[in-house]
């Protein structure tokens, strides 16, 4: 199918830097997940290797700035989908070693060790002992902890346990669109309190219904403002994750139409400038070394 983005539109976008997941379908796979992530990770490689001209691969806020000096889009690697770690903590280190620099603990399908926000026992079932212990090794790597897809006691338990604040790369707020993949208020303020960020998505199932324009983004992202302040939001496009983009976002060669929209808005370029990447980078910065 068509992407959703691409090196010129990144440039058109006037996007710097761009978090890539690598993301394996939980269905049967003969060769289990890692070994297709891996070869995702080696293709991704030599993609930015392809196109160095243009795009570097980054793992700390000092290398997305080299980067960036350099005229290149910065591309940092992560990983979403716990069942790609196949139950190995060593595993996940390679991700690590490899640049992954976030990790989702959960898609839409529960491991044996934490459960998504799809299932039904999301209230009441979070992480196993195991579970823990990722979230520990993740404290200890310097990997940022990305709970969107994660069911609420997961999240839960994730807070009780890290030292380090979480984000949710793309989800939309609860109290305006109720779908079991946007966080409620106290998730949100949990999340804040952490000194978190929440990226709000754009796929229009979780905005609204029937139809999603740049103004309904804004009304998830002035929610979240109001109801926890301007430091803990960002945006989480979710393109190329199959998602039906609002009206006027269709790819990433759209994104200077939200800046503008922002500024329409009453949002101060200083505000703007947290949504679209700082607040993000805050918690990159203090996470990844």
């Amino acid at each position: 199918g068509e992407s959703d983005s691409d090196i010129p539109r990144f440039r058109d976008g006037g996007v710097d830097a761009q978090m890539f997941a690598i993301w394996v379908s939980p269905g049967p796979q003969d060769t289990g997940y890692y070994k297709p992530s891996m070869t995702m990770i080696d293709t991704f490689t030599n993609q930015v290797s392809r196109n160095s001209a243009f795009i570097a691969q980054a793992r700390t806020t000092y290398e997305i700035s080299q980067v960036n000096s350099g005229g290149k889009l910065a591309g940092i690697l992560a990983v979403e989908g716990g069942h790609a770690i196949e139950n190995d903590i060593e595993k996940l280190k390679a991700y690590y070693a490899r640049g992954a620099r976030y990790f989702t603990i959960t898609w839409n399908n529960s491991t044996a060790w934490a459960t998504s926000a799809q299932d039904v026992q999301s209230t009441t079932k979070g992480l196993s002992e195991f579970g823990k212990q990722v979230i520990r090794t993740l404290d200890s790597l310097g990997m940022i902890i990305d709970v969107a897809h994660t069911g609420i006691k997961t999240i839960q338990d994730i807070l009780a346990i890290t030292k380090n604040p979480i984000i949710d790369s793309h989800c939309g707020v609860y109290a305006l669109r109720n779908h079991y993949r946007n966080l409620n208020d106290d998730q949100i303020k949990s999340i804040a309190n952490g000194g978190g960020v929440i990226g709000v998505v754009f796929h229009t199932s979780f905005l609204s219904t029937p139809k999603a324009t740049i103004d309904t983004v804004i009304r998830h992202i002035d929610y979240i403002k109001n109801l926890v302040g301007i430091d803990y939001v960002a945006i989480g496009s979710d393109f190329d994750g199959g998602i039906t983009p609002p009206v006027g976002l269709e790819d990433v060669s759209k994104l200077p139409a939200l800046t503008l929209a922002l500024l329409k808005h009453g949002y101060s370029p200083a505000d703007v400038k947290k949504i679209l990447g700082g607040n993000y980078l805050r918690v990159f910065k203090q996470i990844c070394h």
